[in-house]
């Protein structure tokens, strides 16, 4: 019984078993249902929350992230022209070095990925892993130890989207790093992060971005190079780069600590060994790192801002004649706009600048410019302002321009911007200024030349002048000594500075004419407003010149008339190498070679015995040097520019806030031109040798001219001495015979010069030959009444011939005796006054002497009636009596004055006058009176042979030839030395031939007995002088000869 009950109860167990597991199935299912119905809902929460996050994220092209990611800002450099590096161009964000994966140490590469992405090589861009631990930290407030962004999640972070903290831009990260992984390989997405990371500070400094920056910054050396120690404490920067710096102490210490974790990561994950790790670990890094260096920016900062500035506009420049787009055509703002997106691109891309400058000619002009002996003192000074206001400018610096660029080529080699860029950041080579004199070569003389209007022989009047004024009706230009200097050449006028001879010259040529040969050489600052200032010849335009331009012009006369622009960029490089920019040359021939010449060798007068011979100080004679002195009316601004026949440099002197500079500083343009240029060719003789010569072109030819016209010398130009010998260009020898000389009897009267009517005795007469002046001259109360200060006439006014007849006429009978006769002094000189005689038509007065030995006799005649005074330097010691009578234009003579005395011991008795001339009396029809006088003016006593001298008659001859000519050689040049008469009216002509085969060159014409002729000459040249007076020049000195081996 007991088995049928056992099996009876098996079925029931088996079905209760059965019915409990169908249950539980059934219950799994619905609860997976449910679960999966959960998810679904929860997934399709989830993806509607993160659809609604990237929404406004736009689905970026792969050309677009391309450029995000792999276009970083680069730093870019500028290099000497020898391909030396000057520095580092400014990036906005720092130094950012672009460097291939594979130039990388692989100890950095480990690093970083054992550190920031241990899984890079494994996700798609996105670990979920880390991506869930930290939104775990986040959710549950824990702190973050390891970050859960990827790599491709950093990138995307520092490249593409902003730095703000939210789940939107997180969101976007992720579905941002996604599509960059299906896009770029793993190596390609490693690269860029690598060139993008920030690491903080440099050894300067400055801004590091990339390993390669962070590499040479931080440790010195190439990426490449790093070893496992330096590897694994940048990489350990990653994280906090200001936290972790190497380069103080506190910060050390917490990057040692954290290169610790980074090896502890590497070590784990198989990169490394136990035996490296220890090593990484014990290296001391301090030892290590790299050593602050020069920074471009503070140590050339007025060349790297020049840099900058003309890269961007060069590129500019290509780019619309690329384009065929016309620059003149440009607006400025367009243009100014167009020049600042190309600095941006130099500052960001990685750009490679080649430049022109020497590096060892720039460092030469900056000792210079660093040299405070080298200028004057600080100095504070008030101004006032265009609105009236004063303001006082304090310790101003004495500041510096300064250009040097080599002529055949137009390349800048060396510049000097300033002399502290702390003080003034104004680069003073490239900021117009007033270039005073300096503008007389480029504006007068040289279009001059080429025009065929003046050749270096050719006469200038320096003398008063009238120019029309918009604001004063007229006004009156003056020369820097505020003197007249008379007919002259234009070789002279140059040499000495002498402005109204340039004006003059300019007017000649037509400005608008002048300005068009002026811009062909490079000036760009001119403005129509300059085509009416008379006064832009002598530094007087709207905004001046730049000292570069002004030396890039000068540089085409050393060029034989070829314009060769000055340039500083030679060629630019992107960061792949490639040439975007490379400088040409494009010479333009602006003038003829014999006009280059002839202002060349005009310009080495200026230099050798001109305005400009305090650089011969620095720069010896046998260096051929030319050039030009600058100074503006009020002393503002000085210039020098002087060229070798292979460089041109420009100095610039002045203060910021304009202001006249002190006479002591006159020179200092010429020392910073002479000790640069000296150090220059010392050092650099390959760039400029010592020897090398201006050369004379074809069609250059010597000839003597008339002084007064330029034209081929007359009989009487002989007669009147007035010849010189210059260089012309073949084209514009004179051929026509001068005709403006002429014989003629001169009078004074109220100190204005007349043609003397026929009756007019001749000892009130200068008879000789004279010049007609070429223009003529203002009225004396025109002149007085812009400037009394000047004289009314120029000095040789006595030499011109006279355009009127005196205009007295004959009263009738003799005049009035002069009265109130007085004299005074003693010794070597009695002084005579007198009050005139009433008439009109006196023509001057005579003057009669005796001593106790000697009756009275005529000592000198008074030409010009309103004088009323002489002054005897003929009379001997003791007792003197003077009388003074009248002479009219028909030579009708008055009764003696009262006689007056020097000396108290004799009485003096006037002569009777019917005693006629034997007892020294004066016989009015006799113009001798008592005894004969000499051709000289010298009075003879019949009894005793004694005379005294007229000293304003002169004799009607050529003078002697001078004597006892000698010559010795200075540190000056060769002095010549001799003996002349001691006549005032007599001067002298200095005569020079090279050798015995060439003919006599006029040197000058001197009124004293002695000449230093400042050149380098051959050895045997030979000198002679000759004296000069109105009546012709006298027969030649004894010749002297230079002897160089004495």
């Amino acid at each position: 019984m007991s088995n049928n009950h056992t099996s009876s109860s098996e079925p029931k167990k088996k079905k209760r078993r059965r019915s409990r597991g169908r249950t539980f199935w059934i219950i799994f299912q619905i609860v997976f249902v449910l679960g999966l119905m959960g998810a679904a809902v929860a997934g399709g929460i989830v993806t509607g929350y993160v659809a609604a996050l990237v929404k406004d994220e736009p689905v970026r092209s792969k050309e677009e992230l391309e450029n995000k990611i792999f276009t970083n800002y680069l730093t870019g450099f500028a290099y000497y022209n020898d391909g030396s590096l000057i520095g580092q161009l400014r990036a906005e964000e720092g130094d950012r070095r672009l460097v291939k994966k594979a130039d990388v140490s692989p100890y950095l590469i480990n690093a970083i990925i054992a550190t920031e992405d241990k899984t890079y090589y494994h996700h798609s861009g996105v670990s979920l892993q880390s991506t869930m631990r930290g939104a775990i930290q986040e959710i549950t407030n824990q702190p973050v130890v390891t970050g859960g962004s990827t790599i491709t999640q950093q990138l995307v972070k520092n490249t593409i989207l902003s730095a703000e903290v939210s789940h939107t831009r997180k969101a976007r990260e992720i579905f941002t790093a996604i599509r960059i992984e299906r896009m770029f390989s793993k190596d390609q997405i490693l690269e860029a992060y690598m060139n993008e990371i920030y690491f903080g500070k440099n050894a300067n400094g400055s801004n590091v971005y990339g390993v390669q920056a962070a590499a040479k910054g931080i440790f010195g050396k190439d990426v490449k190079e790093l070893g496992l120690a330096e590897g694994s404490y940048l990489a350990g920067m990653i994280q906090n780069p200001g936290a972790y710096s190497p380069f103080r102490a506190e910060s050390y210490q917490r990057g040692k600590e954290r290169q610790k974790m980074v090896l502890d990561r590497m070590l784990e994950n198989g990169y490394i060994t136990q035996t490296q790790y220890d090593g990484a670990l014990a290296s001391d890094l301090k030892a290590q790192l790299a050593k602050p260096t020069q920074q471009a920016y503070r140590e050339v900062p007025f060349l790297m801002m020049e840099i900058e500035d003309r890269a961007a506009r060069q590129l500019v420049d290509a780019d619309l004649l690329e384009k065929g787009r016309d620059k003149s055509t440009i607006g400025r703002n367009e243009y100014r706009q167009l020049v600042e997106e190309k600095r941006r691109d130099i500052l960001r891309k990685g750009y490679k600048i080649h430049t022109t400058i020497d590096k060892s000619v720039y460092d030469i002009m900056q000792a210079v410019a660093a040299d405070p002996k080298n200028f004057g003192k600080n100095r504070t000074y008030t101004i006032r302002r265009s609105n009236g206001k004063t303001e006082k400018i304090e310790n101003a610096l004495e500041e510096v321009g300064a250009m040097l660029i080599h002529n055949k080529t137009g390349a800048i080699l060396g510049m000097i911007g300033g002399r502290d860029f702390k003080v003034e950041q104004t680069n003073h080579a490239t900021v117009p200024r007033q270039p005073g004199s300096a503008m007389k070569p480029l504006a007068a003389y040289a279009p001059a030349f080429e025009l065929g209007l003046l050749q270096p022989a050719s006469p200038i009047d320096d003398a008063p002048v009238l120019l029309a004024d918009g604001q004063n009706g007229s006004h009156l230009p003056k020369n820097w000594n505020n003197k007249w200097q008379g007919m002259m050449s234009a070789r002279e006028a140059l040499r000495m500075s002498w402005n109204i001879p340039a004006i003059k010259t300019y007017l000649k040529v037509g400005i608008p004419t002048a300005l068009e040969y002026v811009k062909k050489m490079g000036i760009t600052t001119l403005v129509d407003a300059d085509n009416y200032a008379a006064t832009g010849v002598i530094g007087g335009l709207t905004y001046g010149t730049t000292v570069e331009e002004i030396t890039n012009a000068y540089g085409t006369f050393a060029n034989h008339g070829s314009f060769v622009d000055a340039y500083l960029i030679d060629r630019i490089e992107d960061n792949t190498g490639k040439v975007i920019y490379r400088h040409e040359t494009s010479p333009v021939q602006v003038y003829s070679e014999q006009t280059a010449y002839l202002i060349t060798d005009m310009m080495r007068s200026v230099v050798n015995n001109g305005t400009g011979t305090h650089i011969r100080k620095y720069v010896p004679r046998k260096v051929d040097v030319a050039g030009k002195t600058g100074t503006t009316n009020n002393s503002n601004d000085l210039y020098f520019v002087g060229y070798t026949p292979e460089l041109s440099m420009g100095v610039w002197v002045g203060f910021d806030e304009p202001y006249p500079m002190p006479d002591a500083d006159k020179y200092v343009p010429m020392v910073v031109w002479g000790k640069v240029m000296k150090d220059v060719i010392a050092k650099h003789p390959n760039l400029s040798p010592p020897d090398s010569t201006f050369k004379k072109p074809a069609g250059i030819v010597s000839a003597t001219v008339d002084s007064k016209s330029g034209l081929l010398p007359s009989e009487l130009s002989k007669e009147a001495g007035h010849l010189i010998t210059d260089i012309f260009n073949s084209k514009f020898v004179p051929t026509k015979v001068d005709d403006s000389h002429q014989k003629a009897r001169v009078i004074t009267y109220n100190g204005e010069r007349y043609l003397a009517k026929e009756g007019t005795p001749e000892d009130f007469v200068t008879e000789g030959v004279f010049y007609r002046s070429p223009d003529p001259l203002p009225t004396k109360e025109q002149i007085q009444a812009k400037n009394s200060r000047v004289a009314t006439q120029p000095p040789d006014w006595e030499q011109r011939l006279p355009d009127k007849e005196d205009p007295r006429t004959e009263s009738g009978g003799a005049p009035s005796s002069p009265s109130g006769v007085t004299a005074t002094g003693s010794g070597k000189q009695i002084t005579l006054t007198w009050q005139s005689a009433k008439e009109a038509d006196l023509v001057g007065y005579r003057i009669y002497r005796a001593d106790v030995q000697n009756g009275f006799v005529k000592v000198a005649t008074v030409k010009d009636p309103s004088e009323l005074t002489f002054a005897d330097t003929t009379a001997h010691h003791g007792d003197l009596g003077y009388y003074v009578t009248s002479v009219d234009i028909a030579g009708n003579e008055s009764q003696p004055s009262a006689i007056a005395s020097v000396g108290s011991t004799q009485t003096w008795q006037l002569p009777d006058p019917n005693q006629g001339t034997e007892t020294g009396i004066p016989n009015p029809m006799d113009n001798n009176g008592n005894g004969q006088t000499d051709p000289d003016g010298t009075v003879t006593n019949p009894a005793d042979g004694s005379g005294g001298t007229n000293t304003n008659t002169d004799s009607a001859s050529p003078p002697a030839a001078p004597k006892s000519l000698s010559i010795k050689n200075t540190p000056n040049g060769w002095q010549l030395k001799w003996k002349g008469s001691s006549s005032s009216e007599q001067m002298y002509n200095v005569y020079f031939s090279p050798d015995s085969a060439s003919g006599y060159l006029l040197l000058g014409t001197v009124s004293s007995t002695n000449f230093t002729h400042a050149a380098e000459v051959p050895n045997g040249s030979n000198y002679y002088i000759t004296a000069v007076n109105s009546y012709g020049e006298s027969p030649h000195s004894n010749i002297v000869t230079a002897n160089t081996t004495e």
